[in-house]
């Protein structure tokens, strides 16, 4: 089966939705105000006192494309894929992959009580979900669900995890993501540090 290679979220490809066949900009308009509305869903407590588990992480994906593009929305990808240099764990892989993720995920939760190791564990919670990118498309929009929702179960403040692409640090962020698959996470750790000092 070919790879199919990508950016972070490809901006040429055209996508097979409810809509038609449309390319990223018209997708991105629709799954904008999707997004936005489940962000506003997690700051409102709505998911707080929900497992953090896979059935949570689909579930934010789909309320994100689930009406675009029901065909993939909150199901494991099942093709591979190339994101930039990285290649990403096969499918068959996701499944054990993500079970891990969670389970790292709910020990830290339990035990980060310092701010040091909850940006640890928003570092690791952001590197290791786009490094498996178990999902076909959209990972970048699902992990800005999923950090969001990690900060409210830390109680820390509500950081902005958007960066905007073809800037200074948008190269940054993806250096750090790169030095994050390639087994370091202090660059993205200190990303996380510059998003709470920008908030400050």
């Amino acid at each position: 089966m070919a790879t199919e290679k990508r950016p972070l979220e490809s901006t040429t490809r055209t996508f097979d939705t409810t809509e038609g066949k449309i390319n990223y900009a018209e997708l991105s308009d629709l799954i904008a105000p999707k997004l936005l509305k489940l962000l506003d869903d997690i700051t409102d407590e709505k998911y707080l006192n929900q497992p953090f588990d896979e059935k949570l992480i689909k579930d934010f994906h789909y309320q994100i494309i689930g009406e675009i593009m029901p065909q993939i929305a909150g199901k494991w990808r099942t093709v591979p894929v190339q994101v930039g240099n990285w290649l990403p764990p096969e499918p068959y892989e996701i499944p054990v992959k993500m079970y891990e993720y969670v389970a790292n995920m709910k020990a830290r939760l339990d035990n980060a009580e310092t701010l040091d190791l909850q940006i640890e564990a928003l570092a690791y919670a952001e590197g290791e979900f786009l490094h498996i990118h178990p999902f076909e498309d959209f990972n970048g929009r699902t992990i800005r669900a999923i950090l969001s929702e990690l900060l409210m179960r830390f109680d820390l403040p509500m950081v902005d995890t958007a960066v905007k692409r073809d800037t200074t640090r948008f190269k940054k962020y993806q250096n750090a993501l790169a030095e994050y698959d390639n087994g370091r996470i202090m660059s993205l750790m200190e990303f996380w540090q510059e998003r709470f000092s920008k908030q400050g």
